[in-house]
């Protein structure tokens, strides 16, 4: 059975958690059987039921009582997630899904610097298809300095995750009309980012150079691509960001339909088997 997983993956704040709760639910509408998984053990309240919740197995507070600081002590829980692999892999299988959302912490030093993050991801997953969801908030869209952070901060996650990757500008509804319609859409064209910092006012020369480097450093290498806006307040923008998904992962295909056969089968099977059992 195909299975493809989406990790989910931004700065604290930038909707991860409300995001992966609308495109389960999406996703279940439109038939493919899709789930959550919580792989954040600092968190306490989340706006969906996880189906599978790596608190049932670590959380922050157990490293705390050690002596860690919070941040130590989320490190911590979740490199030492590499226990319970075996048991986070049987709690999914139990659903069967063909899409698996896995929600994770907004302390991003752990899939773009760290190791820990990346390695157990790539080990639960293993060989199904898999993507990054990278999600960057509206108001890194408000100057060129900060889409520049943002790009890089993104490209980072991407080298360390070594997925496909598809970057998502959330609560698009706080931003400009002009940023919306005119400043996302422009990114990928070559110099267009590199112009906009150009212009921007009051930015050291050297700032300003290292901008303009990183910028063509990362429209050279193709990584912008298509920015895909999104806000939970418009269907649409969720269905786009759905669809990337499924382009991704399944060169457009929903899941499910493998799934769909073998329970007609079985069905049929079992037909066969009471229709041969009835006296004659």
């Amino acid at each position: 059975m195909r299975r493809g997983y989406i990790v989910v993956v931004g700065p604290a704040g930038s909707g991860k958690s409300t995001l992966t709760k609308f495109l389960v639910e999406l996703a279940n509408e439109r038939g493919p059987k899709a789930i959550a998984v919580n792989l954040d053990p600092a968190v306490e309240e989340t706006p969906y039921e996880p189906h599978v919740d790596v608190r049932n197995y670590v959380t922050v507070g157990e490293f705390m009582k050690k002596g860690l600081g919070p941040n130590g002590a989320l490190i911590a829980s979740v490199a030492s997630l590499a226990n319970f692999i075996r048991d986070i892999e049987e709690d999914i299988e139990e659903y069967k899904p063909d899409l698996v959302f896995i929600d994770t912490p907004g302390q991003l030093e752990l899939f773009a610097y760290r190791s820990s993050g990346p390695v157990i991801l790539r080990t639960l997953i293993g060989d199904h298809p898999a993507m990054t969801l990278f999600l960057m908030d509206a108001p890194f869209f408000e100057d060129p300095l900060s889409i520049v952070s943002a790009l890089s901060l993104a490209s980072s996650v991407a080298v360390r995750m070594g997925l496909p990757q598809v970057n998502a500008v959330t609560k698009a509804d706080l931003l400009l009309p002009e940023v919306l319609e005119e400043v996302i859409p422009r990114l990928p064209e070559e110099g267009y980012l590199e112009s906009l910092i150009e212009e921007a006012r009051g930015v050291d020369y050297n700032i300003r150079l290292l901008a303009v480097s990183l910028a063509q450093a990362i429209r050279l290498s193709g990584f912008i691509g298509e920015l895909v806006p999104v806000t939970i307040y418009r269907e649409d923008l969720i269905s786009s960001v759905y669809a990337k998904i499924l382009q991704v992962l399944f060169s457009g295909e929903e899941p499910g339909y493998e799934r769909f056969e073998e329970e007609l089968e079985e069905q049929e099977e079992e037909g066969e088997t009471h229709e041969k059992g009835k006296p004659a």
